[in-house]
């Protein structure tokens, strides 16, 4: 039987580390064009695609809408789904809901369609870092925002005729389980790394900007200003500032998903991609 996973993220940066655990688990890219894809997925992507806005003045003219999907993967009979929902904001409000909702529906469909296509198996995961306010507190919030009755990390549980799990990125060494994805990247990257990283480390020591220069900087013909919140992270500029020697002007992104300061051996023994791992396998169910 088939089974869909669908996968939300805050952002491309999980994606394409949660690429790189299931890689070396089998999975491959799913390459497929929309309209290739099982019904009625295709034509639900398709739908999904012609009412993508172009927004050329953000810049942001080629990423996916959060209900079109940023990349699949595939073992077996098995779908993975991954929706970027651009930012933590959206998993407790309606974005990752919409999108469940988009899934569920299509099974509706298909019911009052005297079942044209077998019924669709899912599975929902969701990756959200821990920031400040720790894994316990992550996981209430996301338990209620879910209408769970319990959910821990990386456990799978069932709900109504679909099942539901997640993973809270965090800091193994902080007591309270603070942290974000940077800090399991940057100890898997500094892995016999370490002179790269120190070096990486001592130029951003050195370069310090006012906060004031670390917010967006606009201009026009009339006026020049920054504005919004410090954009500045430093693990995030760690891992850029050491990807550049590999990849020159690439994103984050392309740094994680390509880079060979993450290896296969690290990846198999650290425990967070092994806990992340028994998300995407089939038979780990609890029931709620």
């Amino acid at each position: 039987m088939s089974k869909h996973i669908i996968v939300f993220c805050e952002g491309d940066h999980d994606i394409a580390f949660l690429t790189r655990i299931l890689l070396i688990q089998g999975f491959t890219f799913y390459s497929k064009k929309v309209k290739d894809f099982p019904p009625p997925l295709n034509e639900l992507y398709q739908k999904n695609l012609g009412n993508k806005e172009i927004k050329d003045y953000e810049f942001k003219f080629q990423r996916p809408k959060p209900k079109v999907p940023y990349s699949v993967l595939t073992k077996g009979d098995t779908l993975v789904i991954f929706h970027n929902l651009d930012g933590d904001a959206n998993f407790c409000r309606d974005g990752a809901k919409s999108i469940v909702d988009m899934y569920l529906n299509l099974n509706k469909e298909n019911i009052r369609k005297i079942q044209k296509y077998d019924k669709l198996n899912y599975r929902f995961l969701y990756f959200l870092d821990s920031d400040d306010q720790g894994v316990d507190t992550r996981l209430t919030n996301l338990k209620d925002s879910l209408e769970l009755p319990t959910l821990n990390n990386h456990e799978i549980y069932t709900k109504d005729d679909y099942e539901v799990g997640c993973y809270i990125f965090h800091d193994e060494d902080h007591d309270n389980k603070h942290g974000q994805l940077e800090d399991i990247l940057t100890k898997l990257m500094k892995t016999n790394n370490e002179d790269i990283f120190t070096g990486s480390s001592a130029f951003l020591e050195d370069n310090p900007l006012e906060d004031n220069r670390q917010k967006k900087y606009t201009c026009n013909i009339e006026n020049e200003s920054y504005c919004g919140t410090v954009q500045f992270k430093e693990l995030k500029s760690l891992i850029s500032v050491a990807g550049q020697l590999q990849f020159s002007g690439s994103s984050n992104a392309v740094i994680i998903a390509n880079s060979d300061y993450i290896k296969k051996d690290d990846m198999l023994a650290n425990q967070h991609c092994i806990n992340i791992t028994t998300l995407f396998e089939l038979e780990a169910t609890v029931d709620n």
